[in-house]
Order: structure tokens, then sequence, then C-alpha cells
């Protein structure tokens, strides 16, 4: 009896402690899942402390990505022809959600997207209309955690005065209002904290979505990768800011056309470094603030001429070339020598493209060579760039459409005759095609296009005042005349046949320029006289602007928003 009641009692021990006791599989789950949450938890303090969310950063780039390529993957094709619009309508969000969630440089890649966005699917238009105002403020906390970083100092101890509150804030950076001791009046560009350590991170993913969507798409896009990264390195290192904005400032003193016309701020080296650059204050409108502009009783065509004249020297005599005109960087005032004329203040010095003396020489004789239609040249320069279609190559330098061969007779046109699928298929191979050696294609070219239409932006959202394509010219002529034989060889030295020839080609490129001049004219008072009988100012670049429209809907059959032409 005892003993039974005793077995009885150390079996329901057993079956208590074996009830209490987990089973080892869920031991070893709980374990597990503990150990990730740890891990997780310590992985995003880490990225987040040290890395400003890189990490993070990335994941939601490389996954964003690999949705939208499964995306086109499986509905960019002809028997989805009615889904294809919203398809890209998905596309342009997650590209914006990447750019706008990420911020700092994929603020920069979105509103570069923003500025060519019209020749885009309009979802990309809509998408992408206000990535301008997508650049917040850092903290006035943050600031001065940078500025005593840099200095060792606070602001309010390096000036009499520092506006707490920025005046602007762009992708990198934002600018804030000071006086110094002496009572001079500065701007100080203080690089938001996060830039340095997200920056490779960024890079790294710009450079990876590059290649493996040429392989995926079978179009050329990762050759310019490491050109462009390397650009924007430089970007964020004020220092490098500060040297480019002193020799520009040195190009402008001796060119004597230049002169007053423009002016770039003095940069104070007592306060600038790799993060923060300090450079006197100009207050003056925006380029294209059109009232402003009109209240200080400025002409438009001055001011165009002024800033078409600056770039156009860059590009075909300096070979030093400002690469980000937006209007805010370019600001307009009155002249403080001559109430009455205008000046202009260029600023944001951080990205210059240096072009190579040959790139240079080419650049200029590609301009004359197409105002004289010398097809040889033409097609020489082209070849040499990797570039197989020379009547792209034209209107991509020119932003006019320029047909270097006769159009065949009878061919209908793709807007009547190809679906959206089979236009888009239709630019890819152009594109292919035209890009015939990405190896030989000069990496100048990536970003001088781009300075170029922004500078026809400009002139448009001005009214056209200016004849732009004459300007350019002019000075392409001026670096085609540098690269001559007649620059360094005397009469004796060349033989009275090589000279004439010299002068016959520089005569001829003239010429030409004094015909777009009287077509600029004419163009002029079409303008007014349209504008007289219906009320509606056109201007030149509107004309070219319908022509280029009406020329890619004729060869890629694609319609172009009104938009991509204003800026």
């Amino acid at each position: 009896m005892l003993r039974h009641q005793s077995h009885r009692r150390l079996e329901a021990s057993f079956i208590r402690r074996a009830s209490t006791q987990p089973r080892p599989r869920s031991k070893r789950w709980r374990n597990a899942a503990i150990a990730v949450t740890a891990i997780g938890i310590s992985g995003y303090t880490i990225d987040r402390t040290l890395y400003a969310s890189g990490l993070r950063r990335s994941f939601r780039t490389g996954w964003n990505a690999l949705c939208i390529a499964i995306d086109y993957k499986l509905h960019f094709n002809k028997d989805n022809i009615d889904g294809i619009a919203a398809m890209h309508e998905r596309v342009a969000r997650r590209i914006h959600h990447i750019c706008t969630a990420n911020g700092g440089l994929y603020i920069k890649l979105g509103q570069s997207i923003g500025i060519q966005a019209a020749i885009l699917p309009k979802p990309y238009r809509d998408a992408f209309a206000t990535i301008f105002d997508a650049a917040p403020q850092i903290t006035y906390e943050e600031v001065e955690a940078v500025f005593k970083d840099q200095f060792g100092v606070l602001p309010t101890d390096a000036f009499e005065h520092f506006d707490h509150e920025a005046l602007a804030s762009a992708s990198i950076a934002q600018v804030h209002r000071a006086r110094t001791k002496d009572g001079k009046e500065v701007a100080v560009k203080v690089q938001k904290p996060a830039i340095r350590k997200q920056m490779e991170f960024d890079l790294f993913s710009y450079k990876a979505l590059m290649w493996t969507y040429e392989k995926i798409f079978d179009i050329p896009a990762y050759f310019v990768a490491d050109y462009v990264a390397n650009q924007l390195r430089r970007e964020v290192d004020f220092m490098e800011e500060a040297r480019n904005a002193e020799k520009t400032a040195k190009f402008l003193d001796d060119e004597p056309s230049l002169k007053g016309r423009i002016v770039i701020p003095r940069v104070d080296w007592q306060w600038t470094s790799e993060r923060v650059m300090t450079a006197d204050f100009y207050k003056g409108c925006k380029l294209t603030d059109t009232q402003a502009i009109e209240d200080m009783h400025l002409k438009p065509k001055e001011i165009m001429d002024s800033v078409l004249d600056i770039f156009s020297a860059m590009t075909f005599k300096w070979g030093w070339i400002h690469c980000d005109p937006h209007p805010g960087n370019v600001l307009v005032r009155q002249n403080p020598d001559h109430a009455k004329r205008a000046q202009i203040v260029l600023i944001d010095h951080g990205l210059y493209i240096p072009l190579r003396e040959e790139f240079r020489e080419q650049y200029s004789e590609f301009w004359r060579s197409l105002f004289v239609m010398d097809m040889d040249t033409i097609e020489r320069i082209t070849k040499s760039w990797g570039v197989g279609d020379s009547s792209m190559m034209a209107t991509a330098t020119l932003l006019k459409p320029t047909r270097l061969s006769r159009k065949q007779p009878g061919k209908k046109t793709l807007q009547e005759t190809r679906s959206e699928y089979e236009a888009q298929l239709n630019i890819k191979e152009k594109l292919k095609s035209m890009l015939e050696n990405e190896q030989l294609i000069p990496r100048e070219l990536i970003f001088l296009t781009r300075t170029m239409r922004m500078c026809q932006a400009n002139n448009q959202r001005l009214g056209s005042p200016s004849n732009r394509i004459n300007i350019l010219a002019h000075w392409a002529a001026v670096g085609v005349e540098s690269t001559s034989k007649l620059s360094h060889q005397s009469l004796r030295e060349m033989g009275l046949r090589t000279y004439a020839n010299e002068k016959l080609r520089l005569w001829r490129f003239r010429l030409a320029l004094v015909v777009i001049d009287i077509g600029f004219l004419l163009t002029k008072v079409r303008q007014w006289s349209y504008g007289a009988v219906r009320g509606k100012q056109e201007g030149f670049e509107d004309l070219l602007a319908r022509q280029v429209k009406d020329m890619a809907a004729d060869t890629f059959g694609v319609e172009i928003d009104e938009s991509a032409f204003t800026g």
C-alpha cells in the first residue's frame, strides 16, 4: 500500500516536471527568435548611428528596383499594350518613393529625372512635378554640430550674427545668412550631416542598378556610372567648390567682354572647409522671376545674353563648365555701378566639368561643321565619339530639329502605325544605334548636353529674348579660331594657299551666323505679329520646341509634353 502510494506520488511529480519544462524544439525556436530580434535591433542601431541608415536605404533601393524590373519583365510586352500606362504609373510612384524616402543624394537623382520628366511617359511628369520642393532642412542644432566639428567653435562665436533659419535647402546642404565681425554680409553653406556617411552606400546602389538594368533590359547605361559617381564625390567637397569658384572668377577677370556683367561671390577661406563654405552674400532674384526683373526695370534680353555668353565662353573657350545652371543658381540684380543695367551672380560651384583640350577643339569644330554643312567633318567627329546617328547628335547639340539626310518619301509617320509599346521599343533601338560604341563616347557630353538643355529652358522661360543658337555659335567660332593655324602661325609659315583656306573656312562660318541672325529677327517680327493679331506670344525657343516635338512624334512615335521645353 505504502509502496503503491509512493510510486503514484513519484509518477505525479515526474508528470508535473515534464509539463512545466519546454520541449527542446520550442526552446530552440524561442532562442532563435530572441537572437534574430537582438541582431536586428543591434544592426538597425549600428546602421542608423554609424552609417546614417545607409544599409536600410540601400535595401529599400534594391527591393524597389527588383520590383520595378519584375514589373517591366512581366507587363511590358505586346500582349499588354492597354496595361503599359498603368505599369509606368506604378514604376514612377516607386522611383519617387525611393527618392523622397531616402533623401540626400537621392533627391538630386529625383531632380535629374524631374528635369527630363516631360520627355518620359506622363506618369513620370505627374510623380516628379514637386520633387524640387522635396529637400527638407536640418535643424539648427545639427548645423551647429557640423560647424563645430569643422572649426571647433559655434557659428555664433565665429560671426557677429548667424540666422538660425536657412535661406534655402538643397539635396546635400543648406545656406544660412550671416554677418562677419567686420560687418560683411556672407552666405554660409553647411553640408547635411548624413551625406558623407551615406554617400558610398548610395553610389554603390546607383552603380549596381546601372549594371543590373543594362543586363536585364539590354540598354547602354553602366558606361556612365563611374564618371557620374566621381563627379558627385567631388561635389560634396566644399573645398573643391571654393577652388572652382575662384578659378571661374579668374577666367572672368581675363575676359573683358564679360567683366562687370557677371560676378562670382568671393570665398571667405577663414570659414571654409570640406563641409562648410562661406562666401560673399548677394541679394538678387532667381533668373526666371520675371516679375522681380520687371520691378527692377531690367531687360530680359540683356540678362539672358549675359547668361548665354558666360556658359558659351566656358564651353568653347575656357573648357571649364558650371554644370548646374538651374534658375536658383543664376541670380539677377541691378549692377551697382549702373542701376539700369543687369548683373548676373553665379552661385553653387560644386559641379564643374573640365573639358579635355582635344574634346573642346572637336566640339567647336562640330558646331562649325553643322552651320556650313561640312558633312565629312560631321561624320568624322560623330564616329570618333562612338555615335552612329549624326542627325540625332546634331539635334541633341543644337537643341533644334536637324536632319542631315532626306526623309524617305512615302514613309508613314510612326504615330500612325505604331503602338506605345512599339514606339518605346523603337526608342530603345534608336538609342542603341546612336550609342554605337559606348567606350568612345566622351564622358563630358553627359553633363554638357544637360547644361545646354537647361540654358535653353531658361531662355524660353524668359520669353526667348536671346538668339541662343547664334550666341553659342559665336563662341564656337572663337573656339575654332583659337585652335586654327591662324592663331599661332604667320602667313609665311602657312603659305598663301593654306592661309586662304583657313580664312575661307572661318568666313563661311561667320556668314552662316549672319544668316541665322536674320532668321532670328524674322522670327521676332513673326512673334510680334502673331501676338498682335491673336494676343499670344510665341518665341524662337517655342518654335524650336514645337519642331522638336513634331520630330519626336515623326521619328519615334512619342508625344513630348510642352513642359519639356520650359524647364
